[in-house]
């Protein structure tokens, strides 16, 4: 099949390496046959997908149908189009056209909702409230790529998930949305560490996932609201424990599949007045603790490959004007 990822636009790289290691993780080969924007076209091997659900940067996902040049031909070309594999007289339908540039190509969604009815000989039923399965078409610089939505990512659940709605807060908490991506870059299937677990964020939607979630924090209260914080979302499979960073390999007395994690600022009141000392010896004993891919947010550049890792990517975010976050992809 080809799927169309319609993307994050904040940080499109970030979001295509978010898809791009989540069909690595389940050994998926796939062939890239567009990419531009927050467009991403890929030839998958497999019609079975079914992890798409884990992404966090894409806002939906189509199985594509069609690409077409928007030119005086367009109208025929969407009329000709075979919509029996798509749709099925027992289902009901629903048709959209979103405009990703500032081109006026006329009323495409009644173009395509006409070739739907034609090919059906009316006799399929639409329904715009609560369709079974969606059509929808999106412009592009001249191009029409038309699919049908195999996903959506769902924003309310994200919005109820943001820091400052959790009982347990701290205003330095990642992004839901971000920390799912740092989750699936790291390319974990089955668990994940967070070795400086603050409120939780991470492990919330290592949970939301079906990951085995565990967590450890130097501060007792961090533990205690983390776990108030994963109950409150109904995740109930966890490991959180009080301890140090620099001691995991003693503290839980195995390695890990991945370690995601965003480091400490150095607010808290344990931490050590000598930071880098603090930094350093933490980040060595993560080093040691995982298998895959280690993802580590960051409040500046540091110089992982000095302790014996290997960079893969680096990526920036500006949170507000005062804080740029870096996630270093480790290996």
């Amino acid at each position: 099949m080809r799927a169309l990822f319609f993307l994050s636009g904040n940080n499109t790289i970030f979001a295509k390496d978010e898809v791009f290691s989540l069909f690595e993780s389940y050994e998926l080969k796939y062939e890239i046959i567009y990419d531009e924007g927050q467009f991403l076209i890929l030839e998958c091997s497999k019609s079975n997908i079914d992890f798409i659900f884990r992404l966090g940067l894409t806002h939906f996902i189509l199985d594509l149908i069609c690409d077409l040049d928007i030119d005086e031909r367009i109208n025929k070309n969407i009329s000709s189009i075979d919509w029996d594999s798509k749709l099925s007289l027992d289902r009901t339908y629903k048709v959209r056209v979103k405009t990703k540039d500032k081109m006026d190509y006329g009323n495409l969604e009644l173009s395509i909702a006409k070739s739907i009815s034609n090919f059906f000989k009316d006799k399929i039923k639409a329904n715009l409230t609560n369709p079974m399965d969606e059509i929808i078409g999106i412009t592009f610089k001249r191009r029409l790529f038309i699919g049908k939505k195999i996903f959506e990512r769902d924003r309310e659940g994200f919005n109820i998930r943001k820091p400052q709605l959790r009982p347990f807060f701290s205003p330095t908490s990642i992004d839901p949305r971000i920390a799912r991506a740092m989750i699936n870059i790291s390319q974990a299937q089955k668990e994940t560490l967070d070795p400086f677990v603050g409120t939780g964020g991470i492990l919330i939607e290592a949970g939301l996932m079906g990951l085995d979630t565990y967590g450890l924090d130097i501060e007792e209260k961090s533990v205690v609201g983390t776990k108030v914080n994963l109950l409150n979302y109904e995740i109930n499979k966890f490991d959180i424990r009080l301890g140090d960073a620099r001691k995991i390999l003693d503290i839980f007395g195995r390695t890990f599949e991945s370690i995601v994690t965003d480091a400490p600022y150095g607010r808290s009141t344990k931490i050590d007045k000598d930071k880098e000392k603090m930094y350093n010896e933490c980040f060595l004993s993560i080093k040691e603790s995982f298998k895959r891919k280690c993802i580590i947010g960051l409040d500046k550049e540091y110089s992982f490959e000095d302790i014996g890792f290997k960079i893969d990517r680096v990526y920036s975010f500006r949170v507000h004007k005062s804080l740029v976050r870096h996630l270093y992809l480790l290996s």
